[in-house]
């Protein structure tokens, strides 16, 4: 999109602290939630695309508790799920200053969507980890939260790349990311190797016994749902912040052909399992918001058989 319209939509969006909160499988709760709106029949809403959360244990929960075959959007949106994370929301570009490392499909630039994590890890993370140990997880050059942007700060978790239009009412995912998990494994590793080569004395024990505890107590639940989180988050924000029901995705062989990744290419998963979770469904149907771009009708030509996912949030309704 147009570096014009990202400070447009960055100067209407809310300047205060976004609070996100989400447990593992409460993706399912948030497309029943729509798909259902002020109510469906159960045997109908097994028929659809998104019959299949139904399984998810935490619906299946719910409906063990409640009788009847009727289930509403106000029921799903009220579940008391008690593992809920809180991460902050914030947003932030990515324009194409960069130049051919942009890894964007249009020229132009990107809405950021980022995903923090909350005070409670920060602080840990501060106390488990040395100060000049803290390098490990700088995202340089990534479109993390930076000091100074907020009168607040949290470590950025992960992010979602969004190139947006209006006019034809689509968004286009072009990115999830995560580089701070990735990142705490290599310090991890690092510090084993350390406490390997040094002698075991007992302040290179006790070291060795903080880090474990953060990789274990503080880190452990994030590596099992930040994914979903972000794509939840991103999903709310495009139809609720936005107000666009269109959504695409990228599959992993086009997408890496649109974005011009050749090398350090993302997790397949990301691409396929992801939105096949999220009950996307693959078109080889070309987004509109191409067609009012050169550079992504160049890049067309060069993949072959090009496919998305896709999920119209309005057919939800």
């Amino acid at each position: 999109m147009e570096t014009k319209l990202l400070d447009e939509i960055i100067a209407c969006l809310p300047k205060e602290r976004t609070l996100f909160r989400y447990a593992r499988n409460d993706y399912a709760l948030m497309l029943l939630s729509r798909a259902v709106g002020k109510g469906m029949r159960i045997s109908e809403l097994k028929q659809s695309s998104f019959g299949r959360l139904l399984n998810k244990p935490v619906v299946q929960n719910l409906l063990s508790e409640m009788g009847g075959g009727y289930l509403s959007g106000d029921l799903l949106n009220y579940v008391y799920v008690k593992e809920r994370q809180n991460f902050l929301l914030t947003v932030g570009r990515w324009n194409d200053e960069r130049s051919r490392y942009n890894q964007t499909t249009r020229n132009g630039a990107n809405l950021v969507l980022q995903m923090n994590f909350n005070s409670g890890h920060d602080q840990a993370f501060n106390h488990f980890v040395d100060e000049d140990e803290r390098w490990y997880f700088e995202s340089c050059g990534h479109p993390v939260l930076l000091q100074g942007e907020r009168t607040y700060y949290r470590n950025t978790l992960a992010w979602v790349r969004l190139d947006i239009d209006f006019d034809t009412n689509e968004v286009l995912i072009e990115e999830i990311q995560n580089d701070w998990l990735r990142d705490a494994r290599h310090w991890w590793k690092n510090k084993l190797e350390d406490a390997k080569q040094a002698r075991k004395t007992l302040d290179k024990k006790c070291m060795l016994r903080a880090a474990k505890g953060y990789m274990e107590k503080n880190l452990a639940d994030y590596y099992r749902l930040w994914d979903e989180a972000a794509l939840t988050a991103a999903i709310n924000f495009i139809v609720d912040e936005l107000g666009i029901s269109t959504l695409y995705y990228h599959t992993f062989d086009t997408g890496n052909v649109l974005k011009g990744l050749r090398y350090s290419q993302p997790p397949r998963s990301l691409y396929t399992d992801l939105p096949n979770k999220f009950c996307f469904q693959l078109t080889d149907e070309v987004p509109k918001l191409f067609g009012k771009s050169i550079a992504a009708k160049r890049k067309l030509r060069r993949a072959q058989n090009p496919y998305w996912y896709r999920l119209n949030m309005e057919a939800l309704q």
